[in-house]
């Protein structure tokens, strides 16, 4: 921001920013947020703790760094204010308007009007109804901003977490979890692929845990439709149907009940089970599911429930055990039903893509239905920003190490990449054909 314009972009490197907001708490966990600030710089929380117990919670090198600098520690809990306001989930407006109430790059009361009057221009269309929630959720931000006066010692036990599991996969471990990390331009070039393949499979390492709630399935009240799993756009619910001697060694909070279908040998289990740590908690598979109690319609056979620590621990204990269980006989499963489709493998998992998003459900619907020998020719968009956006990769392999090979066009033109990706796998096999010609005698 500044009073003359800004004539070109310009990089904030290490120790030069004068103000950064970290919009979900969960961050602090997983990147060094902190060592951009300079000396006095303002740190903006949004927390859903109370104020008294934020400094606690910060991971003990975020308070040294605080400390050492002197920076200021400012705290909302931007989510309980869009839910009181009606903003349902959306944080943007009212971390703006914290902004604007701390930042000094304006006067505090100009640039709440400049806020509100943007508001009228950008939703006046939608009617005065969410222009007033706009100009009440700028309102109550302001308000409920507060600086957090803290100790000049460490007083936590939190430490960061290791961007990656401990028994990723070497490349994982040296390339892939680094740029996670927020480390990638500190990588030397030796350290990419020499031919500019990555491996796939690797979103299944990042473990984002956005999620603000997840669903719980209760499996009395199921019905079996598949429809949960079906409109899953990060394929982070998901469906298994298994024998009791699978399922021997569960733990005690895993869920399991006997499947519903004529096709299905009498004894078969099947489970619904959300991967806490990849799912969004966009609800799309609570909305979906037609399973209600019928003295209270607004209970259903999924719910959605906060993610406390407890239910985190169980569910990601219960989510290890479930990827244990074998894949059901595909040639057992009748592909054309949402049920049927729902208990194969999906081969495109945990994407970057929008919580909600409704396009993913389909590329990963198709993944299911033939993704062990997919060949995917992808043009530049939305689908290529979440199939292929370095560090993670969605597309990911069976047991059998079998899965979709992928590439982007840059250019608008991926009928003719693929039509390409088509002959030189033809003229693969053709040469493979060749050479076994010419040692038939010796074979």
């Amino acid at each position: 921001f500044g009073d003359q314009p800004i004539a070109s972009t310009y990089l904030i490197g290490k120790h030069q920013a004068d103000f950064v907001a970290c919009h979900q708490e969960i961050f602090l966990q997983r990147y060094a947020m902190l060592d951009m600030t300079k000396p006095g710089a303002i740190f903006l929380l949004n927390s859903s703790l109370p104020a008294k117990q934020v400094w606690d919670s910060l991971p003990q090198a975020s308070q040294q760094t605080m400390i050492d600098n002197g920076i200021q520690l400012w705290h909302i809990n931007a989510d309980a204010v869009a839910v009181e306001t009606g903003m349902g989930k959306r944080i943007n407006t009212i971390m703006q308007s914290a902004f604007f109430a701390i930042s000094n790059v304006l006067p505090k009361h100009q640039a709440i009007a400049y806020m509100k009057q943007a508001a009228e221009q950008t939703y006046s269309k939608k009617g005065a109804e969410v222009v007033a929630k706009n100009h009440h959720a700028i309102d109550m931000a302001v308000e409920n901003v507060q600086q957090i006066f803290y100790p000049a010692k460490i007083t936590s036990n939190a430490k960061m977490r290791p961007a990656v599991a401990a028994q990723a996969p070497e490349f994982v471990q040296q390339v892939t979890g680094p740029i996670i990390a927020g480390h990638g331009d500190e990588l030397p070039v030796s350290a990419f692929p020499i031919d500019g393949t990555w491996p796939t499979g690797t979103a299944a390492w990042e473990k984002r845990n956005l999620a603000k709630e997840i669903p719980i399935w209760q499996a009395d009240m199921c019905i079996d439709c598949g429809k949960c799993p079906f409109v899953c756009p990060h394929a982070a619910i998901r469906s298994k149907a298994f024998t009791a001697d699978d399922n021997s060694e569960h733990p005690l909070t895993f869920k399991a009940a006997p499947i519903k279908g004529k096709e299905f040998s009498a004894g078969t289990l099947i489970s619904y089970q959300v991967a806490p740590e990849d799912c969004t908690g966009c609800g799309l598979c609570v909305e979906i599911c037609p399973a209600k109690d019928k003295q209270n319609p607004e209970f259903k056979a999924l719910n959605m429930a906060p993610l406390t620590p407890p239910l985190l621990d169980d569910e990601k204990l219960n989510w290890q055990h479930f990827l244990t269980l074998p894949e059901y006989d595909r040639t057992d499963i009748r592909t054309n039903t949402i049920k049927g489709s729902m208990l194969m493998q999906p081969l495109f998992e945990f994407s970057g893509a929008c919580t909600g998003c409704g396009e993913t459900p389909y590329v990963r619907l198709a993944s299911q239905l033939f993704g062990e020998r997919m060949v995917v020719a992808n043009a530049t968009g939305c689908s290529s920003i979440y199939g292929g956006n370095l560090p993670t990769t969605p597309w990911t392999i069976t047991n059998e190490g079998r899965g979709p090979a992928w590439s982007n066009s840059l250019f608008e033109d991926n009928a003719e990449f693929g039509m390409g990706m088509r002959v030189a796998i033809d003229q693969q096999l053709q040469e493979v054909e060749h050479q076994l010609k010419n040692l038939r005698s010796e074979l």
